[in-house]
């Protein structure tokens, strides 16, 4: 596997899971802060250019839930995502269930690890079966998070 430093690595560990990865210019506190705060999630995790994301529900605590929801400008299309986080250790794992739509449901657990000021968060989404995981891939699902963690970049870029 090649890793390219602060870009977004897709990696497939296993029949059913989905790994990216991807190394960021900040403390592992200032990573977690933009990816468990809703104002800040906002201006990041929109996925493809275009897209607005007004519904972000967080309730960071082992059995909170959570709620995203993204929508064009102009209305013509709109998706919702949520799910119950499972494990929260701060600065360092979260492990939630994941529904979207129509598609079998997900456990996603991210990691951030830090190391000389930087740190690799990677999100490993375990699915139910090798068709889940395909289906998932053939959405574009690694394109969109591969914009969303270049805006990521930018904003603890904003922050810093």
């Amino acid at each position: 596997m090649t890793t390219v430093k602060f870009g977004t690595t897709v990696t497939l560990p296993s029949d059913t899971e989905i790994a990216m990865s991807r190394t960021f210019d900040a403390p592992a506190s200032l990573v977690w802060k933009a990816f468990t705060t809703p104002e800040l999630l906002r201006r990041w995790l929109l996925g493809p250019d275009g897209w607005e994301m007004p519904i972000c529900e967080v309730d960071l605590r082992v059995g909170g839930k959570w709620r995203y929801g993204w929508a064009q400008p102009d209305g013509s299309a709109a998706f919702e995502m949520y799910g119950e986080y499972t494990e929260v250790t701060p600065h360092s794992r979260i492990v939630n269930t994941e529904i979207f739509e129509d598609n079998p449901p997900a456990v996603t657990t991210v990691e951030f690890v830090e190391e000389d000021g930087h740190t690799t968060m990677t999100t490993t989404m375990r699915l139910v079966s090798q068709e889940a995981r395909d289906a998932v891939l053939a959405t574009g699902m690694s394109d969109g998070a591969g914009r969303s963690y270049e805006r990521l970049g930018e904003v603890l870029a904003s922050l810093s």
